[in-house]
């Protein structure tokens, strides 16, 4: 009788993607040097505002990058999927900012919640701009410059207003912004809505 594996049923093979990750990951790191080790390093600053600028940089240093000076095509050739390298992208930069962020915990001696809470704040931001970022490029737009143009806006919107749903200024956006974060439940489904998206987007056009 064959042994039960999960990853079986949901076609998906851990060993083999953590390799084929791997592969990537160190392709990009040869090809993008400068900016993969340059990016992070603005991460490290513990101010909010820099390091959603790092995000936008981080995000539009990988995978957008190589959809917009079209070299995605090469890697269509390699033994890499849409699927695979949306997701790839995504937790390479998962990985980067979580450490980025976990430095708050040393540099404002935070307690662990409170070093969680840094990082996931700046997990969503990484989802939403990466989701808009990805959604913009694979609609044959300037990724970079929309995350730019939206993550402004987004953070204009989220300010205006009070989160207290009680006053009488209460903006309901401010909730859901990947910015603001008035409510982190809501701003982290917001922002996994974008990425959903952008996901769908990117990997039905033009076939997978």
């Amino acid at each position: 009788m064959k042994e039960f594996k999960f990853s079986r049923v949901l076609n998906f093979n851990i060993k083999e993607n953590l390799t084929k990750m791997n592969i990537y990951i160190k392709k990009e790191l040869k090809e993008k040097t400068t900016q993969i080790l340059f990016f992070p390093l603005i991460l490290f600053i513990p101010s909010f505002t820099i390091r959603v600028i790092g995000v936008i940089l981080l995000c539009s240093a990988m995978l957008v990058n190589d959809i917009k000076n079209k070299n995605i095509e090469l890697l269509y050739f390699l033994p890499f999927s849409k699927k695979e390298l949306f997701v790839y992208n995504l937790t390479f930069s998962f990985f980067v900012v979580s450490i980025t962020s976990a430095f708050d915990k040393v540099y404002y001696n935070l307690s662990i919640l409170e070093g969680l809470q840094v990082i996931l704040k700046m997990l969503i931001v990484l989802v939403a701009i990466y989701g808009i970022s990805m959604l913009f490029t694979a609609l044959g737009h300037d990724g970079f410059v929309w995350s730019i143009v939206i993550t402004i806006a987004d953070a204009l919107l989220g300010d205006l207003g009070s989160t207290n749903l009680n006053a009488p200024e209460f903006n309901p956006y401010s909730l859901i912004s990947f910015t603001k974060q008035g409510s982190i439940i809501l701003a982290f489904l917001y922002a996994c809505l974008i990425c959903f998206l952008a996901y769908i987007v990117y990997v039905k056009k033009g076939g997978e």
